[in-house]
Parts: structure tokens; C-alpha cells; sequence
């Protein structure tokens, strides 16, 4: 490893998702001495979900020549691409359809991709950040189970529910959007080979009255991309009214979970009141798969947007400073996007506050601009219902359609 521009930093990273493990591993490559530091006692799980991959999601591994799904060198293939964007009416007829080539993985294959290049001693479990505390030089890390570190310069990556948010941007709010997703992944194998037909090569969608679902294949067991060994995963975007939407997020056992109700602890009138509605208003490829999920689980959708992204020596990068709607598919993204960009000014510059001031005012245009798209997306197809078959303007995307 070298290090160019400022001097090696000691750097902690709060958080070690998919965005706090980039930056940590960008910042260990540039030559700083990195710790990611994540709350959970073990390796973290998406709980199955599908993610799309932009560019920029592995561009770690494009850059080295191992780009996810290339299987090089032995490596193992982990992301797919699907040549179609395909809509369906409810009858299931295909209403239109475009080669888009849209190339997908499962959170839990791209993460532990990235886990594996980072040194195992520079990532720690079981440390969640309780706050911080800052002088001119330093910032004081405070763990939940007591210990502390000073470092030069901290990344907070810990999600939409920042702990160190509240210090760099104390007005922010998080606003639920209106709506959740319903998520599920159901193996090809257990779906009729009429019905899995339609998904072998492409991402399929149904615009439905003031809501719309997609589905699309992921990496299976074995993080196999053959198909018929895939996964299938499906988002269905439902609203809810905040009364209703309280009442969703409490678990089988009354717990509330306020932003992600997990597999297997959905009441059970939501999940038959899921099932019912599937079986009146899906095509028939979407309803068997539906159907065919045991446990679906909901991501509630929420719109936050801080202000700043730098206080000091603190920064914000991925949810944490910004959490976009899931419709331009580029939260994963954009999470890595700041990680770049944030090595990129510490390499170019020669002081870390200067740096810190430039890198934030490029993420906070980005995040601002690609927030907005995610919103009016979001807007759209849930409250407007003029989300139409086939627009263009309805394309993934973090920089533009396809970027």
C-alpha cells in the first residue's frame, strides 16, 4: 500500500454494510490505518433481499478485472444480467418489453465479496457507536459496551438510523414516505417451469392502481447464477396510511420494528392480506411467486436528507447522510460512490479539512439530485398512478440511466 496526498490518517468507519466496507477498504488501500466498526455481534445478512448493480456498486471489482459475474481467476460468478426489462398486464401477457441488460446480485453474495478483501483485523463486531466527541485534531469514538478510540477522522456509515448523524446535521429529519415494500425471494426450482420461464432472462414488472411490483433473479444457494439453481426476488411497493403503517411495523410477538419488519414476524392478517391481494390483482407469474414466499418480510420507505455531510473531522456518507427511495435502484450505489469520492479528495489534497470541504460539496449535489429523481419516482407510481409500461424515464440509475 501507499499513500499519496495527506498523510496516513487513523480512520474509524461506524458501520460495516456494504458502504462502510468500501470506504474502509479504499481508505486501507490509499495507506491510512482503517478500523470499520459494526454494531452487530455477527456477519451482517440482507435477509435475502436482491440488489441491482450500477457501475459503481462494483467497480472494485470491475477495476481489478473480477467484475462481479466474471468468475476469473476462479472466482466465483456473483451478479447476473437479465438482456430484458419486461411489463406484464394481469393476465400475464408481456405488454412490452426493452434490452436493458440491468445486472443483478443479492446484498448478502456483494457483501461478503467485499468482507473477504479486507483484513479480518481491521473489522470488528459487536461495536456499536453509543457518540462522539470531537477537538480541532481528534475525534473520540464511544462504543455501547464502554471502550473508546481516538482517531483522526470519522466515517459514519451506520444506515438511515445514524447515531453520529445527530452530531453533523442535528435538524434532520426522517419522514416516512407513505409507503413499504413487501420483499421475498422464492427459489426458481419450487416455481412451475411455466411460470419461472418468463424470468430467465429478464426483470418483470406489473403497474398496478396506485402501486407496482417487480421481480427479478439473484444468486442462489451456493451463490449459483445457473439458471434454475437462482433465487427470485420480488418487491412489491404497497401503501399505507401512518395508522395503518404503525400497526404493520408491530411483529407477531408485539414488538415495534420501525423500519424493517424481518422474515417470519409479520402478523399474520398482513401476510393473508398480502396473499389475498395477490391472488386478485398479479399476473399469474407474480401471484405463484408471491404465494410461494413462506416468510416475506417489509422495508418500510422513508425520505431523509442532512443538510450537511461534514461537521469537523466527522463525515456521513450512504444512508446515513442521505437515503434514497429504492426506485433508481442506486442506494448501494451511492453509498460506494462517497466512499470514491471521499479517497479521491484525501489523495488530491494536502490538509483533511479542505478535502473534507470539497468532497462535501460533490456528494451533497449528488445525493440532492438523485434524491429528487427517487422521490418524483416514487410519487408517481404510488400517489399519481402515471407510471407507465415501458417509459424511459423510469430507468435505474445513480449518474444517469444505466450509471
Amino acid at each position: 500500500m501507499t499513500s499519496t496526498g495527506i498523510n496516513p490518517l487513523q480512520i474509524a468507519i461506524a458501520g460495516g454494510s456494504i458502504g462502510g466496507l468500501t470506504a474502509g477498504i479504499l481508505l486501507h488501500e490509499l495507506g491510512h490505518d482503517v478500523h470499520v466498526y459494526e454494531r452487530s455481534t455477527s456477519a451482517l445478512e440482507g435477509r435475502g433481499a436482491g440488489i441491482v448493480v450500477l457501475p459503481m456498486t462494483e467497480r472494485y471489482f470491475t477495476e481489478r478485472g473480477s467484475a462481479l459475474g466474471e468468475g476469473r481467476g476462479g472466482a466465483a460468478d456473483v451478479a447476473l444480467t437479465l438482456t430484458y426489462w419486461s411489463y406484464v398486464d394481469q393476465s400475464g401477457a408481456i405488454v412490452g418489453a426493452a434490452p436493458t441488460f440491468n445486472r443483478f446480485t443479492s446484498w448478502n453474495t456483494l457483501y461478503r465479496a467485499l468482507l473477504d478483501v479486507l483484513p479480518s483485523d481491521r473489522y470488528h463486531l459487536s461495536h456499536g457507536v453509543a457518540g462522539c466527541t470531537q477537538l480541532p485534531q481528534t475525534v473520540t469514538v464511544s462504543f455501547e459496551h464502554g471502550e473508546a478510540r481516538d482517531c483522526d477522522l470519522l466515517v459514519a456509515a451506520d444506515g438511515i438510523a445514524s447515531t453520529v448523524r445527530g452530531i453533523v446535521s442535528p435538524h434532520t429529519t426522517t419522514d416516512y414516505a407513505g409507503y413499504v415494500a413487501w420483499r421475498g425471494t422464492v427459489l426458481e426450482s419450487d416455481l412451475e417451469p411455466s411460470t419461472a420461464a418468463i424470468f430467465e432472462d429478464a426483470m418483470v414488472y406489473q403497474v398496478l392502481d396506485h402501486a407496482h411490483i417487480l421481480a427479478y433473479a439473484i444468486p442462489g444457494p451456493g451463490d449459483s447464477i445457473v439458471p434454475g439453481e437462482r433465487a427470485l426476488n420480488f418487491v412489491w411497493y404497497r401503501n399505507a396510511p401512518r395508522t395503518e403503517f404503525e400497526e404493520l411495523m408491530v411483529d407477531r410477538n408485539g414488538v415495534h420494528r420501525p423500519a424493517t419488519m424481518p422474515p417470519g414476524l409479520a402478523q399474520d392478517r398482513f401476510v393473508a392480506e398480502l396473499r389475498h391481494d395477490a391472488e386478485r390483482l398479479l399476473a399469474p407469474q407474480l401471484r405463484e411467486l408471491v404465494l410461494a414466499c413462506e416468510e416475506p418480510f417489509i422495508q418500510a420507505i422513508f425520505d431523509m436528507a442532512a443538510d450537511r455531510f461534514v461537521h469537523g473531522r466527522i463525515a456521513l456518507i450512504g444512508d446515513a447522510a442521505t437515503a434514497l427511495r429504492p426506485h433508481v435502484a442506486a442506494g448501494t450505489a451511492k453509498a460506494c460512490a462517497d466512499g470514491y469520492a471521499l479517497r479521491d479528495h484525501l489523495a488530491a489534497g494536502d490538509n483533511l479539512n479542505g478535502a473534507l470541504a470539497d468532497w462535501e460539496r460533490q456528494q451533497l449535489d449528488l445525493a440532492q439530485t438523485v434524491a429528487a429523481k427517487s422521490r418524483r419516482m416514487g410519487e408517481r407510481a404510488q400517489f399519481e398512478s402515471t407510471m407507465s409500461p415501458g417509459d424511459p424515464a423510469w430507468r435505474f440509475g445513480l449518474f444517469g440511466p444505466g450509471d
